[in-house]
């Protein structure tokens, strides 16, 4: 499989700029976190949904970069900015749009490396990982992150929404 496509450049170069946002999340302001994230979620679930997924051709698992401490840096500079947004119920457990994002974090970052290495048996079975995942777990939490999302952003209790001039183009 040719793993240069269009499709999957740009679910990459997605990927690449979700995580690097998530990295500097603690250098931002929660609305402006929230504004992005409105934006970002839906282009990542829409270059995901785009992938055609590949056969997997190694034996081996693939590496794992996200530690547990990089993981959880994300989740409480999220959970941060969120504040007591974070926790709800998507219907069947109570969950966190931190733990939505950093899980979602934790899987495109691991591929999003993997495929910098080069190697095209890695970067096939990374995206394959990727796209399975995508399929059975955080394409979900992403949509149920979204929502909640959506929910404070145009929530007319949440005081913070009253300004909606503020840029996010150079995020």
């Amino acid at each position: 499989m040719n793993l240069y496509t269009k499709n999957i450049v740009e679910f990459v170069t997605v990927g690449v700029e979700y995580c690097a946002f998530l990295e500097h999340s603690d250098e931002k302001q929660s609305q402006v976190f929230i504004e992005v994230m409105q934006k970002l979620l839906p282009l990542l679930y829409m270059k995901t949904a785009m992938l055609e997924k590949p056969i997997p051709v190694g034996d081996d698992d693939i590496q794992v970069f996200v530690t547990e401490l990089d993981y959880e840096a994300i989740r409480q500079s999220i959970s941060r900015l969120v504040a007591a947004n974070d926790a709800y119920y998507d219907g069947e457990s109570a969950t966190s749009i931190s733990e939505n994002l950093a899980d979602i974090y934790q899987d495109i970052k691991n591929f999003t490396l993997n495929y910098k290495e080069g190697n095209q048996a890695v970067s096939n079975d990374a995206l394959y990982s990727c796209i399975e995942n995508f399929e059975t777990y955080w394409g979900k939490q992403l949509l149920n992150a979204l929502k909640q999302i959506h929910e404070i952003r145009y929530n007319p209790q949440n005081d913070e929404n009253n300004d909606n001039n503020i840029s996010t183009d150079n995020y």
